[in-house]
Formats: C-alpha cells, structure tokens, sequence
C-alpha cells in the first residue's frame, strides 16, 4: 500500500501494488470501489460474479464491484492502481455505479488519449527501471486530479454524510443517517445507487462483511474489537453467506496466507476500514 498525497486524499482511498514471480496465482477480489490500474508486467484474467469477465490491459478500469471476483495471475505481474474514492469515480467518469459495474472497463472509456499515453509511458519506465512504483502513482494523481466532471452539491453532501455515517461504527443505525440530512429518503437512496450503487441498508451490508473479512485476514485486531464485529450478524449462516459473496472466501479460508490478504487491508476500502485502522490504533 502506498498512501495518497494530501491533495488527494479525497480522491484515494490508498494507491498499491501487486507483485507475482512467475507462474499462475488464482485469488478472490474483494468487492472494491473503482480501480484505476497500470500494467507494468504480466496479465490478469478477471470472471466477475455474474460470468461476465475481462483480461487486463497496459492501462484499465476495474468498474465498482458490488460482489467479489476471481482472478487468474498469469505472472511475473506488476500491476500499480489507484483505488479510488466514490465521489472520484463519479468526478472521472460519470457512471453511476448502478448502472456500470462488476466488469473492466477500457482506458479509453474514461480517460482522454493523452492520459493514456502518459500512463502508458510510465509504465514502459517502470519496466525499464527508469522510475519506481511511487513515481507511476504520481502520474495516476495528475489523471484522477484532472477528472472533467464537478459533483453536485446536493449528492455531495449525501456522499459524505455516507462516509461519515459507514465510518461510525461497526453497524450504523439507518434512521441515523436520513435524520442527518435535509431531504427524502428516496432521494437519499437514489443519490446513494449513483455513488455505491445499492441503497444505504445494503451498502452498510456490504461494509459489515468487508469488514469481517478484514478482521480475520488482518492480525493485532483485539479480541473486544472482534466480538463486537461478529455480534453484528445475525448468525454463523449469514456471517458465512455474506463474507463469501463480498471477499470470495468463507471464514475458514483466512486460516491460510493468500494474496487476498493484502487485498483486504484496511487502507484499500476507506470508510470501511475507519473503524478497524481506528481500532488497531
């Protein structure tokens, strides 16, 4: 993981990378918000929960995933990406991530021909040697910073009343979050389609078991911090169900050391790792 800069802490949620020796690595992807990806070496062949799949590009766009996805790692791989923030997605592409998710997107949906070439080059000196991992995450801030879309005010005040709400606690009241805000609850839940795209109850959903997956992947997690987690499901059935359709492995699976591990570090999921960062603080 490699952390924004302040200026664009509202854009990222963290940048990172991912390396492989060569040879091939299948491993879940957790339910992530948009990725902005550059390939430096290698391939990855994505099949996305509702069989739709897609094989990665020099530079590519992993849309919002409301549900997890496997992946086949065709290595050596390096790939640098930029998770991005829900309100970042909207300012660079305009897709309301109920319409347009689960699926890889080309470059040259969302980005203009020039920031292709220019992340493209950085990819080239990264292979090469001639720049580090943290200098293609420069040029990925200067693409997400020049996103040509501006929000409105009104859905970014619903956003960040969300964000604030999600990272509240391990299960946030919904009345808390509509008695917060100044207008209906159907335009709250429309506003919040467009951004995380499913209305706040099953948003909150997807976090909660997000956050288990984090919780059981991620050591120094106090066992007080654990028991309040786990007492927010109804049963072992649903804490099962719900970790596996939105980190791709069931509990018992953490046992082992997998890639997925790093992918499911706190940092990369931002409102839903508030709680537990603020916990192992």
């Amino acid at each position: 993981m490699i952390p924004p800069p302040a200026e664009a802490a509202a854009l990222v949620h963290t940048f990172y990378t991912i390396a492989t020796d060569a040879g091939q690595i299948e491993e879940a992807v957790p339910a992530y918000s948009a990725q902005l990806i550059v390939t430096v070496r290698g391939q990855v062949r994505f099949t996305f929960a509702d069989g739709t799949t897609g094989t990665s590009a020099c530079v590519f766009i992993n849309a919002p995933q409301m549900r997890s996805a496997r992946a086949v790692l065709e290595g050596p791989v390096l790939q640098i990406g930029a998770s991005l923030t829900h309100a970042a997605w909207q300012r660079l592409a305009n897709l309301p991530a109920d319409e347009m998710h689960d699926r890889l997107l080309p470059a040259e949906a969302v980005l203009t021909g020039a920031q292709i070439a220019a992340l493209e080059a950085a990819a080239a000196d990264c292979r090469d040697g001639r720049i580090a991992p943290e200098d293609v995450c420069a040029v990925l801030t200067g693409v997400i910073a020049a996103a040509p879309y501006s929000l409105r005010p009104d859905h970014e005040a619903v956003v960040e009343a969300i964000g604030r709400w999600l990272a509240s606690g391990f299960d946030p009241a919904l009345a808390d979050l509509y008695a917060g805000l100044d207008m209906s609850q159907r335009q709250v839940q429309r506003i919040c389609r467009r951004f995380f795209g499913v209305a706040p109850a099953q948003v909150a959903k997807r976090f909660r078991a997000l956050r288990a997956a984090m919780l059981l992947s991620q050591p120094g997690i106090s066992r007080e911090v654990h028991d309040r987690l786990m007492a927010t499901f109804f049963d072992q059935a649903h804490l099962i169900r719900d970790i596996r359709r939105y980190a791709g492995r069931t509990p018992s699976q953490f046992r082992r050391e997998t890639l997925a591990d790093e992918l499911l570090d706190p940092a990369a999921h931002g409102d839903a790792g508030v709680p537990l960062k603020s916990a192992a603080e």
